[in-house]
């Protein structure tokens, strides 16, 4: 009877220990390690953005991104359009939401720019 149950312990405490001891199981270790998942994010967003994307060293940390098409087959005949992303990751990042900024430079207005950020707010919020 003892067998199966340190049986039944060992496998769950096992697994456990071996693939989910990252971060996410120690929520009140904060501050440290909310800055190491904030700078993964930022070296993950410099390898897909790469020189559209900026820092700016905070704090609050900001994270400027340069938005353009990328692909003609968005149906974006006109690649002379881009906007600016400014994203500050305040304290309590990524808990809580970053603050988002829409800026835009060529062949956008400021119209534009807010439908835009409504859109991003709208994924935010799913």
């Amino acid at each position: 009877m003892g067998h199966s149950s340190k049986k039944k312990k060992r496998g769950g405490g096992g697994k456990r220990a071996k693939g989910r001891t990252p971060l996410k199981d120690h929520p009140h270790h904060q501050g440290a390690d909310d800055n190491e998942l904030l700078s993964e994010e930022i070296t993950a967003l410099c390898a897909i953005f790469q020189e559209d994307c900026k820092i700016v060293p905070g704090p609050p940390a900001q994270i400027s991104i340069k938005l353009r098409p990328y692909s003609k087959d968005m149906g974006f005949e006109d690649l002379d359009v881009s906007a600016v992303l400014l994203v500050r990751c305040f304290p309590g990042y990524p808990y809580k939401c970053p603050k988002l900024q829409i800026t835009p430079e060529k062949g956008l207005t400021n119209d534009d720019a807010e439908k835009l950020l409504s859109l991003l707010h709208d994924q935010l919020g799913k």
